[in-house]
């Protein structure tokens, strides 16, 4: 079921071929293990009830018409006959023997079946017989015994007889899906010739898989409510109702019935339609022995498919609609705490750079204008010798006191001349009174007033040399 779950989560098609076709490969690997089983066992079933046969002090010749030998005979072969019903994966087992204690058309021999439909079921019935002989072995006989097999009531037995040759290996065959006699069950019968070492056909014995018994015990476990997986003779189409069949280990299970005519869906699906039905699965060919093939199938209700694929639409439609929601709820989120805050900050510092813009370019108009007054209020005053020597003493000024000369005239702070120069108040006061000293001046203001009219004069202070 999580498997299907999580299968429905890449797309309502794709989860649900995955899912088939899963199905598809383990029913397909219990069939293959159910024949093997059944043949190499049925084989060994044959050789073991070949010795029996022989070891007999009557020929097998001479059973016929003799009650006491066959009673003696099948005397010796219901335990081991019991045994091996208990190891092979079957409802039943069974030894038709080539000879009677009738007439024609009839057959000797031992048929057991399981008391119920579970596979570790150990209790058998006798279904066909004689009676004497089951009860000493506490096998019952059967609602429906009978002491010998009727050939006419086996369709296929009769066939399988005739046909008998070795190597015995070679020469399992199956039966088509059969009504037993006298009762309402169906099942199929593996048989294996029973040769003499002169090639003498003693008779077949073999297995029977009934289908309570395949329905019961090849049940898949599985998301799907109802899940149909068939055995059907290979075929045109799939004959449903030659087929053994089985379905989920919980949940409703309907056996499909009649003819179903398969069609690709396309993407690995098949459509399985049956005159008054529809299947949507997965169907292949399985050669089970050298000489028979069966098509195996594995489908759920057409409108069980149109349901998962709308559910699974509408699941997808929702998990998209989840995902669209988170990611703007996360984007809003997201927008509403980081990104707003920041474009705020960042409008904040930028309308506090152009503040601060505005307030030094007003800050360097009303120095330039300061300037300018100095300027015109030195021209007016008669100061040419106190010039002459601020003129000449600016080449004799070092390069730190260069530095803060040029700061000055720029209009800058001391301040501002401290920290561009990275030295300390105390040293620019140092520096101050030996450009003041070479200058000529008395202040600041005083060095100002020259350089105003240094630049109105000439434009700039003479280099240094």
């Amino acid at each position: 079921a999580g498997l299907f779950f999580f299968d429905q989560l890449k797309s309502p098609r794709e989860g649900m071929v995955t899912s088939l076709n899963f199905r598809m490969e383990a029913f397909a690997s219990d069939m293959e293990s159910l024949w093997r089983n059944v043949s190499v066992m049925g084989v060994h079933l044959s050789e073991d009830m070949t010795d029996l046969i022989e070891e007999q002090t009557v020929t097998f010749s001479a059973l016929r018409g003799d009650a006491d030998a066959m009673e003696a005979l099948q005397e010796t072969m219901l335990e081991p006959l019991c045994q091996y019903g208990r190891q092979v994966d079957c409802s039943g087992a069974f030894v038709l023997l080539n000879s009677s204690l009738g007439g024609d058309g009839s057959c000797g021999g031992l048929y057991i079946q399981r008391s119920n439909s579970a596979r570790m079921a150990s209790d058998f019935l006798l279904y066909r017989g004689m009676a004497d002989v089951g009860r000493q072995h506490h096998v019952m006989p059967h609602r429906k015994w009978a002491q010998e097999f009727a050939l006419a009531e086996f369709p296929g037995l009769a066939e399988h007889l005739h046909t008998a040759s070795a190597p015995i290996e070679h020469h399992c065959r199956t039966t088509a899906l059969l009504t037993l006699p006298d009762t309402s069950e169906r099942a199929i019968l593996l048989t294996v010739p029973m040769l003499g070492a002169d090639g003498t056909v003693y008779g077949l014995c073999g297995f029977e898989i009934s289908e309570s018994y395949f329905k019961q015990n090849f049940a898949q476990p599985t998301g799907f409510d109802r899940l149909s997986c068939l055995l059907a003779p290979a075929g045109d189409g799939l004959a449903a109702d030659a087929a053994l069949s089985s379905g989920t280990t919980s949940g409703y299970y309907h056996a499909p019935r009649n003819t179903l005519v398969l069609r690709s869906m396309g993407g690995g699906l098949t459509q399985l339609t049956g005159p008054d039905s529809a299947y949507a699965g997965i169907s292949q060919l399985c050669r089970l022995s050298e000489s028979q093939s069966y098509r195996l199938a594995v489908c759920i209700p057409m409108a069980d498919y149109r349901r998962l694929v709308f559910s699974g639409n509408l699941q997808m439609l929702l998990i998209g609609l989840f995902i669209a929601f988170f990611v703007v709820f996360c984007c809003m989120n997201f927008h509403r705490r980081i990104l707003s805050p920041a474009f705020r900050q960042f409008e904040e510092d930028r309308r506090e750079s152009r503040r601060r813009m505005d307030e030094l370019q007003l800050e360097r108009q009303q120095m330039q204008t300061e300037l300018s007054r100095l300027a015109d209020v030195c021209r007016n005053e008669s100061v040419p010798d106190a010039f002459q020597t601020f003129v000449a003493g600016i080449p004799t000024l070092t390069k730190t006191e260069r530095r803060i000369f040029d700061g000055y005239a720029a209009g800058l702070r001391t301040r501002e001349i401290v920290e561009q120069l990275d030295i300390k108040d105390s040293t620019l006061r140092f520096h101050n009174k030996n450009i003041y000293e070479k200058l000529g001046v008395s202040s600041l203001k005083q060095l100002q007033q020259f350089v105003a009219i240094l630049n109105s004069g000439s434009g700039s202070a003479p280099d240094e040399k």
